[in-house]
């Protein structure tokens, strides 16, 4: 291990064999390939009816959305707001779920004749969730109805402040409860601690999209017409990186396909910027390349033309807003590579890398919208649970990121007293402090995460799902791999790991740095590529070399040829344990 820079090589963690009877069993019922089957069966689909309803999804299998708590008293005073002409104000959150969630509700309302206007917070000035700026907002407009999307469930004064003004309040949102909940007209979360809603997972936007299914259901209206915002909820739901399963997955899935022929001006022109216009599109060109995109405005200030974009049905407006999207997202990704350069310049001045389990960094001159992108890249670079903050007019704003065994809330509620304010999941958190207790904090921190992590939570694990010979690939079998898609969290494209294959020819770098080379075990051939992998090529012998890979199998078109190609995840030698 190189302690300096805390270069750690994955631990490699081969998913175990399930009863080989059972495999064989339904591999032989449904005809599917035993590789197949074991890869559903470790990812808890282990049953003829689960698996085939997760190779085949279908719209009718998503819940009744009336089986979410609180759902029947939304309805019922949306419904009499539509009846008396009532202003509705929907609130949303500054992020791409939150946007698209605004969006969806919108213009589901919008369509179905409500007086309805829509409000996000200024990040930068009211920070997140419910504000009061926002309320007096909704009042001056003459709305008696909010509706919070993505946002609000812990919102208690806010929602005092709201009803003192006249102001009723219906919550969707998809975070955990504090320890009471608002006292809202009706408060729809899967995570309420009362709700037994099997998808507890959903995404703010799927939640909105649960609220205007059960409108559409209590007024008898086809539900097929919501399934043109099935882009959004795909957009919304594959942004927010909550697990792919489920509801999620069959969301995700058509909303993947209608992104694909969407009818919103703004999308298609957030597609032609993008450089997607007729291209393939999955949750990789969602994550990567739309929502950076809508995320940019957010982090970097007002939200509100993101949400014009996606709900505008003005063709050069679209384009307008898609434009200036794309330019501030550049702005953006410049501000990230400032901001990662001096942190990693602090991490080697205040970070002891030998001995620290958690990173605590702050600044006067970061943007509070950027450092979660940070934190997340330090993150991934030294597997250790990294908190930046930004600091500005004697208020520090912070944004963590974690890793498998650290749960943040938890960790943060031991340091709470340092705290002004603090929120979120497992994995992602924000936090305000006051900068004179920073130094404080971050030896609590230090001091908490010696004592929650151990030294097997800070190796990387590279989970790998079934060991595979070259000669079991074959267009049969990736063509049931790629059903598995949209891919995501608790989803991820099936990794498998073939041993002693033997380098053909000569291997060579691409392009910035990846690896290239064709590799043979028994009677077949296969194109590899390792991108980033390029100064692996010191390490290989030559002809005949001996490798063990960890790989995905894909389908790469080049020049109108479409062939197999194995995408390299990790390597080693043979006969050595060197991995990288």
């Amino acid at each position: 291990m190189n302690w300096a820079t805390r270069s750690i090589p994955p631990k490699w963690v081969v998913a175990p064999d399930p009863d080989p009877e059972q495999i064989q069993s339904i591999s032989d019922s449904l005809g599917l390939d035993k590789i197949i089957v074991k890869i559903l069966f470790n990812r808890q689909i282990n049953t003829p009816e689960a698996i085939k309803q997760f190779l085949d999804p279908k719209l009718e299998d998503l819940g009744d959305p009336f089986s979410l708590k609180s759902m029947d008293e939304a309805i019922d005073r949306i419904l009499t707001a539509l009846r008396e002409n009532e202003k509705i104000m929907v609130y949303g959150d500054y992020d791409v779920d939150g946007i698209t969630a605004t969006s969806l509700l919108y213009l589901v309302l919008n369509k179905l004749g409500a007086q309805v206007a829509y409000y996000l917070p200024n990040r930068l000035v009211e920070g997140y969730g419910l504000s009061p700026r926002g309320i007096d907002e909704a009042e001056r407009q003459g709305a008696t109805l909010i509706i919070s999307v993505d946002t609000g469930v812990t919102a208690m004064d806010e929602v005092e402040y709201a009803r003192e003004k006249g102001i009723d309040c219906i919550i969707t949102d998809h975070h955990e409860q504090g320890e009471f909940l608002p006292n809202s007209v009706a408060l729809i979360d899967p995570k309420r601690n009362d709700c037994d809603y099997e998808s507890r997972d959903l995404a703010g936007v799927g939640v909105a999209f649960k609220l205007a299914q059960a409108l559409y259901k209590r007024l008898q209206q086809d539900e097929t017409e919501l399934e043109e915002h099935l882009d959004l909820v795909a957009l919304g739901t594959a942004a927010d990186i909550v697990p792919l399963v489920g509801e999620n997955r069959i969301l995700t899935k058509f909303g993947i396909d209608q992104i694909a022929r969407t009818t919103k001006p703004g999308l298609k022109s957030l597609a032609f910027v993008s450089g997607l216009m007729g291209k393939k599109i999955g949750t990789g060109q969602v994550v990567f390349i739309l929502a950076p995109r809508i995320n940019a405005i957010g982090r970097l200030g007002d939200a509100v033309s993101a949400v014009k974009l996606l709900t505008t049905k003005d063709e050069r407006a679209a384009s307008e807003i898609a434009r200036t999207l794309d330019k501030e997202n550049q702005r953006r990704k410049n501000i990230d590579e400032k901001t990662l350069n001096e942190a990693l310049e602090q991490i080697r001045e205040v970070v002891d890398l030998e001995n620290d389990k958690a990173i605590i960094l702050s600044s006067e001159g970061w943007h509070q919208g950027v450092i979660g992108i940070v934190a997340s890249r330090l993150v991934e670079k030294y597997h250790l649970p990294t908190i930046m903050i930004a600091v500005d007019n004697g208020e520090g704003k912070g944004s963590a990121r974690s890793i498998p065994g650290f749960h943040l809330c938890n960790a943060l509620k031991e340091c709470e007293d340092l705290l002004l304010r603090y929120g979120g999941h497992k994995y992602a958190a924000g936090l305000t402090i006051d900068p004179k207790n920073i130094e404080a904090f971050r030896e609590k921190m230090k001091e908490v995460s010696q004592n929650l992590l151990s030294p097997d939570d800070l190796l990387a694990k590279l989970n790998i799902d079934a060991d595979i010979e070259l000669t079991q690939i074959n267009n049969e079998l990736l063509d049931t791999l790629e059903t598995f898609a949209p891919f995501g969290p608790q989803n991820m494209r099936p990794v498998f790991l073939t041993r002693n294959c033997e380098i053909v020819g000569q291997a060579y770098c691409v392009g910035k740095n990846h690896l290239k080379m064709k590799v043979r075990k028994g009677d077949a051939v296969f194109d590899v590529i390792g991108f980033g992998f390029g100064d692996w090529i010191n390490n290989l012998t030559g002809r005949g070399c001996l490798v063990d890979l960890v790989h995905v199998v894909e389908y790469n078109t080049w020049e109108g040829h479409t062939r197999i190609q194995l995408r390299l995840k990790a390597i080693k030698l043979a006969s050595g344990e060197a991995t990288y």
